[in-house]
């Protein structure tokens, strides 16, 4: 209805362009989100600092990174660098498009910093696989004097998960007891995710049991805590008590029960599981769901009904997948299905030598010598393809020595 609005409109303004560029973001319409901004420029408005503000997003979205530059640039230009939302927008674009240096170039030269350009440098390494950085900005932030909120102390947890370490997360557990967050729910379930991925489960327990108020994401935090332990029974008891206490279960709830059944062996229930999501609560399988299937029957030696999950998915298998039952095919020594998930991934990820390495490894166990010389010849054919060659020439070298 907007966009109707707007398109019948004889007049528009800058303020009008900002709004439906914002509304168009808000709701994942990045690339309409843009041609309003060109439309915009084609009229000669100039847009402001709001308007920026706005559209940077929808390059951080699509991972626009040239025009998130030219946007930068003109931010410079005008002299808007040091609003604290253009920098705030600015460090989202370059962190969601895989530039995290100039991210935090852009952060060190903000002359101010509220509480959410702190969050979204913290966030932005946390999300990137650099979780001690991410703890690193937290503390800045402490020193800095800036306020902490709920955004902060669970990014700065999820960054002690992914680490992991338990000394960082105790202390940011004093933290939030000090500083009155101890009652924040996606804290208190970030808490939880500390607690069992640094291996004390206890203490997962213990938070979630003492929490006031208990959401979807608290019930998964604890079912995915107790999955990762192997302790599949428990996570069902949870499964269950979350049922009960009239909460519905989303696809992070049954990710973390079919990872359990995986660690834990049980092919059937994760079978039950994965249809019970799709049929039972209307969850549609994604990615992560089918990916964990291939696991459950790779690991229980299934390799063909791995085969046939992948074959079945509704979108293109990723690397993931892919590697997944490549992975399982070293343990169980199915080579003919390890040559047919090498060559997807091979057009998926020609770049990446640990595929290489690890069909090698399938062929010399194999006692297949002349098949390891092809692959490794394989990798030869481009340049820079070759990623670790160090451990690759163990596999060729035993190759050598053995001929």
């Amino acid at each position: 209805m907007a966009r109707k609005i707007f398109n019948q409109s004889t007049r528009t303004d800058v303020v009008m362009c900002t709004a439906m560029i914002s509304g168009l973001v808000l709701n994942g319409m990045n690339n309409d989100a843009l041609e309003i901004f060109r439309r915009l420029l084609k009229e000669k408005m100039r847009p402001n600092s709001l308007t920026l503000a706005s559209v940077l997003p929808a390059c951080a979205g699509l991972v626009a990174l040239k025009l998130g530059k030219e946007l930068h640039g003109n931010i410079l230009k005008h002299g808007l660098d040091g609003r604290l939302h253009l920098g705030s927008a600015l460090i989202d674009m370059y962190a969601k498009s895989g530039r995290l240096d100039l991210a935090h170039q852009v952060f060190e030269r903000m002359f101010e910093r509220d509480t959410i350009c702190w969050n979204s440098m913290i966030t932005s390494y946390s999300q990137n696989g650099k979780p001690e950085e991410a703890i690193d900005i937290f503390r800045q932030m402490g020193m800095a004097s800036a306020k902490h909120d709920c955004v902060s102390i669970s990014a700065a947890l999820s960054a002690c998960a992914n680490l992991p370490a338990l000394h960082y997360g105790k202390e940011i557990h004093g933290f939030m007891i000090r500083s009155a967050f101890s009652s924040d729910l996606f804290a208190e379930s970030a808490l939880i995710d500390v607690y069992a991925k640094c291996g004390n489960l206890v203490l997962a327990c213990r938070v979630f049991d003492m929490m006031e108020e208990k959401n979807e994401v608290s019930w998964n935090s604890i079912i995915s805590a107790y999955g990762s332990h192997s302790c599949l029974k428990d996570s069902l008891v949870l499964f269950r008590e979350m049922l009960g206490n009239g909460i519905l279960p989303d696809h992070v709830t049954f990710l973390g029960i079919l990872s359990a059944c995986g660690d834990a062996g049980q092919v059937d229930d994760g079978i039950f599981y994965f249809h019970c999501m799709i049929e039972e609560y209307g969850i549609p399988a994604r990615l992560e769901h089918y990916t964990c299937m291939v696991d459950l029957f790779g690991r229980a030696g299934r390799l063909s009904e791995a085969f046939e999950t992948i074959k079945s998915m509704p979108f293109s298998p990723d690397s993931g997948v892919w590697g997944t039952l490549l992975g399982s095919c070293r343990v169980h020594g199915n080579v003919e299905l390890a040559e047919e998930a090498s060559r997807h991934l091979f057009d998926v990820e020609p770049q990446n030598s640990g595929y290489y390495i690890l069909l090698s490894n399938i062929h010399a166990d194999a006692g297949k010598w002349g098949s390891v010389l092809k692959v490794r010849s394989l990798m030869k054919e481009v340049p820079g393809r070759w990623k670790s060659p160090t451990v690759c020439s163990d596999v060729f070298n035993a190759q050598e020595s053995s001929s």
